[in-house]
């Protein structure tokens, strides 16, 4: 029986790798199709589509069909949250790098609050696309809920934002990771962390609901 713990554990975690290499593959095969602009947005929402269903624990994914029908049904709507991130994200390094003001105070004032921008930033960019496969909702309301759950889930923030870094320490030592795991691993972990943290608040609004009956 210790065998066959043993044999079953190595075949789920070879399941995992594989997946890993073909869901990554798949993000830069249609992230290309898509002249990387209006391909990055629809093929990360497919990405975290799979592994949402992998976090659910469901059985037989059919992750090309999947891939494929969530890229073409998403494609607008993906491409509109991704595009305004993308454009949001230049703006801050634009200004982040190249602001200069005469008044030195103003200077740092500013430097200041680009980094705490940078920061929300980043925050509601790890939360939005679990949020946008998890969720039906419209295209604002992600980025307002997602600044929301990280207020409401603190440790669970920085429990994600932890896990975030360990990776990029992993692929800053490992560069190759990037290349065969680096879209997917980041979205699987991701994904993995706030479906669970979805579950808790959820599981809190139905008490709370309860308790006002």
């Amino acid at each position: 029986m210790l065998g066959d713990g043993y044999i079953s554990k190595f075949y789920y975690f070879g399941e995992t790798v594989f997946l890993l290499l073909y869901v990554n593959f798949l993000w830069v095969c249609f992230t290309l199709a898509g002249l990387v602009v209006f391909g990055i947005g629809p093929s990360t929402v497919a990405m975290f589509t799979i592994f949402r269903k992998w976090s659910m624990d469901e059985d037989g994914i059919r992750v090309f069909q999947l891939f494929w029908k969530t890229y073409k049904k998403e494609f607008r709507r993906a491409n509109v949250i991704g595009i305004l991130l993308l454009l949001f994200g230049y703006m801050l390094y634009v200004n982040l790098n190249f602001l200069e003001l005469r008044s030195e105070g103003l200077q740092q004032l500013m430097k200041t609050l680009l980094i705490i921008t940078t920061v929300v930033y980043g925050i509601m960019l790890i939360y939005i696309f679990p949020m946008y496969v998890h969720y039906e909702n419209k295209l604002f309301v992600y980025l307002k809920n997602a600044i929301l759950i990280a207020v409401y889930s603190p440790i669970r923030t920085i429990y994600l934002i932890a896990a975030c870094l360990t990776l990029y320490y992993l692929y800053f030592v490992l560069p190759v990771f990037i290349f065969f795991f680096g879209a997917s691993l980041t979205s699987l972990v991701i994904m993995w962390i706030t479906y669970r943290t979805f579950l808790r608040l959820e599981l809190r609004q139905e008490k709370l609901q309860e308790s006002e009956v």
